[in-house]
């Protein structure tokens, strides 16, 4: 079962959901108003391995913005100022759509190849060995909070 919740509520909603599409509003970022989402994330940080890659993570308001969500400095502030609260934020968000990918680019740096002829952007993540340290530790120490015995893959999935 696919969720579209504004809010994920309880534990018994993660076991029994395959994904949840999380939108952010542009009045969440700009506000800074981390509050939703920061409750959802405790639910998923309660449900253990039974959150295990079930967010997927969107921007709404943002659909005249021809820029992707990585390139948009209040996003990329946004999502840092979550990163800074729940590092381990990767272990919960889904591969699909390369969702995972996008949220990590915008907390590193990275060089964006626009070409004018196709419509589709390319990019590449330039990662700060800061950022991968300490994403890598505090993925690893959740992974041991809450006996996940694939931590070591789980990481490389995404650095």
């Amino acid at each position: 079962m696919i969720k579209y919740d504004d809010e994920i509520k309880n534990v018994l909603q993660v076991k029994e959901a395959n994904l949840f599409f999380f939108s952010v509003s542009k009045k969440e970022v700009t506000n800074k108003d981390y509050k939703r989402i920061i409750n959802s994330l405790e639910i998923l940080k309660e449900a253990g391995t039974e959150a295990k890659r079930k967010l997927f993570l969107v921007f709404d308001g943002y659909n005249d913005d021809k820029r992707e969500i990585y390139e948009i400095p209040e996003i990329r502030d946004f999502v840092k100022d979550i990163y800074n609260k729940y590092k381990y934020l990767f272990y919960f968000l889904t591969t699909l759509d390369n969702n995972r990918s996008i949220i990590y680019a915008c907390i590193n740096n990275l060089e964006i190849i626009h070409n004018n002829n196709n419509p589709i952007v390319k990019f590449r993540i330039i990662l700060n060995k800061e950022i991968e340290r300490e994403t890598a530790n505090a993925m690893l120490e959740y992974g041991t909070q809450i006996g996940e015995t694939e931590m070591q893959r789980e990481i490389f999935t995404f650095i």
